[in-house]
């Protein structure tokens, strides 16, 4: 499949999934009244499952297993939050940047390195 097309899938996809995370924190918080914290922790995992299955099938159209690509997908998803979450750290606590600057200047390394990740090592054809 052409890069141009998976890329406007992923973030198709990454839009799906955020819609999901936010969906399911609201109606955590205003429905079941948990606390935010674990309301965002299952609007994350609402997110993941979502995008998870959209971009094993669609985006990538992955030939690896669910298991074996469910692991590494959860891997480099963890691992983007740590980037993120490092990357605003640093800007704020030692750049000083106002926490909305920070945060929108990493908008494209994160999902950038994720795709690349998914689409060569989470999603990428077993070898034979």
């Amino acid at each position: 499949m052409r890069l141009s097309r998976q890329v406007a899938r992923y973030i198709i996809v990454g839009g799906l999934g955020t819609a999901a995370h936010l969906a399911v924190l609201t109606l955590s918080v205003e429905w079941l009244q948990l606390d935010v914290i674990r309301a965002s922790i299952a609007g994350f995992l609402a997110a993941l499952s979502v995008s998870y299955a959209l971009n094993h099938h669609w985006t990538f159209n992955s030939q690896r297993s669910p298991l074996s690509s469910f692991w590494r997908y959860f891997v480099v998803s963890v691992s983007g939050l740590m980037l993120n979450t490092g990357m605003v750290y640093a800007m704020v606590e030692y750049l000083h940047w106002w926490y909305l600057t920070a945060q929108i200047s990493v908008i494209l390394v994160v999902p950038t390195s994720n795709f690349l990740l998914n689409r060569y090592w989470a999603f990428a054809s077993p070898p034979d």
